[in-house]
């Protein structure tokens, strides 16, 4: 489905159901038990007496945990808790599903138990979303707030969840009965060695996973999915990727743009016979089981790439002079992004990755909404050389294109004076600001984020210097206008104004002599 039917088809759905599963009752802070038993053994245990018997096993719950309720309302929610819309232990009917039959089989043993229940959630039921946006919001400062957690679900996977919604919270409340992480403040306390030991991934994994471009990810996702034993020939998996994934990956740079990368992040080998087809073979860094699902969580990401939210300003700057061609493009367009960030713009896409540019130059594009629509080209180049005109024309062409009104030029090597002057000529006749940002100017920005905001002032005034209409030019129409009415008013009043030469002037007046006799 496409993400503009999927918004209106989520839109649709939004007065019903959230995205995250359906809690509610069915948590541990509801769910007390008074002898040594843990509240989800419990649970399963009356859940397997009383399976498809929904009525009989609502009234069991409700003497059990709410004995206080006058009806079965919580109780209910804790059976809808472990339904479909909840976390898939029971299917609709109330029968146990493979899932629900497992974890009743380890409801004796609560470490296995939890470990269990809590790898389903990290794995199937957005729990590692959720990890994963805790810790972008640590990298960026903000407050990991329940608000803030929500509102990045929204963004980053166009979730559903509504305002007052606490299925967050449930879910953090189960993944710490497995130590993954703490619960009841809005600091986390995250233990990536239990989730590396539950999902098999760390963060450093994910984090490279989802730097890979759609069509890489789409390939592994394809060769997660053929799970081959042994060579498998590249335009198979190519072809499956297309089919399956919906994405276009061109045979004629195959190697360049989609074997090579794989083969340096680890995942796969690969080897080119003259002649005949390319054989790839996956390596031991490579797990289909483990591989597939998060893959398949990272496909529905937008937004801002994961790496740009983790990487300082000076660890960018150090992989900018990187001598891996790949590591200066991630760089590249992790320093763009992040400029972006800090001046409030919203990601909207790549024009150019730097990974297709061996980390040369990236360009992205960004919006600015807030009382008005503004939309910004940044365009980054890792060069000791300076910025040229041509360059500067090449991306007002584009901007003409992309209808942009800001272009940000980021040039490490500087900007030639023939690029400025270049660039005044073309503010001076449209509708264009560009900006400039060179490398000593980034490498202040993690010692100074004000830094940014304070050459952009300037560049700001600058522009304006050069786009300042003359008083003239402001006030021509309106100064015309002046000049008619003035004489309209003249030409209606006329006869008001037709003084009679005769009539005597003040210096005609004499005063009585009365008023100038003395007694």
């Amino acid at each position: 489905m496409c993400p503009a039917l999927k918004s209106c088809f989520r839109a649709t759905m939004a007065r019903h159901d959230t995205d995250l599963p359906f809690g509610d009752a069915f948590s541990p802070a509801q769910l007390h038990t008074d002898d040594d038993r843990t509240e989800l053994s419990v649970v399963l245990e009356m859940a397997k007496e009383y399976e498809g018997q929904e009525d009989e096993f609502d009234e069991a719950i409700r003497e059990t945990f709410f004995p206080g309720d006058v009806d079965t309302t919580r109780a209910k929610n804790v059976r809808l808790g472990m339904k479909d819309r909840g976390y898939k232990i029971t299917d609709e009917d109330f029968y146990f599903t493979e899932l629900g039959d497992e974890l009743h089989e380890l409801r004796d043993d609560p470490d296995a138990l939890y470990d269990r229940f809590a790898k389903h959630i990290l794995r199937n039921l957005h729990g590692l979303k959720g990890i994963e946006i805790v810790e972008d919001l640590e990298a960026e400062g903000r407050k990991t707030v329940n608000d803030n957690v929500k509102e990045e679900f929204k963004q980053q996977y166009d979730f559903h969840i509504d305002e007052t919604s606490n299925h967050w919270s449930q879910m953090r409340a189960w993944m710490s009965e497995a130590g993954v992480v703490n619960k009841g403040t809005h600091r986390y306390d995250i233990d990536r060695t239990r989730i590396e030991e539950l999902i098999g991934v760390d963060s450093e994994d994910i984090v490279e996973l989802d730097g890979l471009t759609e069509q890489q990810q789409a390939f592994l996702r394809a060769l997660a999915l053929i799970d081959p034993p042994g060579e498998v020939k590249s335009r198979t998996v190519k072809r499956i990727a297309e089919h399956a994934y919906g994405v276009n990956i061109s045979q004629s740079n195959i190697s360049r743009r989609t074997l090579d990368p794989l083969e340096e992040a680890g995942y796969i080998e690969w080897e080119h016979v003259s002649g005949k087809p390319n054989l790839i073979e996956t390596t031991d860094k490579f797990d289909a089981e483990i591989l597939k699902p998060v893959l398949d969580d990272l496909s529905e990401r937008v937004g801002v790439p994961r790496h740009v939210l983790r990487l300082s300003f000076d660890e960018v700057m150090e992989e900018l002079d990187s001598d891996s061609t790949h590591e200066k493009g991630v760089a590249l367009e992790t320093l763009t992004v992040k400029t972006g960030r800090l001046l409030g713009l919203e990601f909207v896409g790549w024009r150019v990755r730097g990974r297709k540019t061996g980390g040369s130059e990236v360009d992205v594009v960004m919006d600015e909404i807030d009382t008005t629509f503004n939309r910004w080209q940044i365009q980054c180049k890792n060069t000791k050389s300076q910025l040229e005109s041509k360059q500067i024309s090449r991306e007002v062409g584009i901007a003409r294109i992309l209808q942009t009104n800001t272009i940000l030029m980021i040039a490490r090597g500087g900007i030639s004076q023939d690029a400025k002057q270049y660039a005044n000529q073309v503010m001076r006749h449209e509708n264009i600001a560009i900006m400039f940002l060179t490398g000593d100017d980034i490498e202040e920005f993690d010692d100074n984020t004000d830094h940014l905001l304070t050459v952009l002032r300037g560049e700001a005034r600058r522009i304006h210097n050069i786009k300042r209409l003359d008083r003239r030019e402001v006030e021509q129409e309106d100064g015309m206008d002046l000049i008619d009415r003035e004489d309209e008013a003249l030409e209606e009043f006329e006869d008001e104004l037709d003084f009679d030469q005769d009539q005597p002037s003040l210096d005609d007046y004499t005063p009585d002599e009365d008023e100038d006799s003395e007694d």
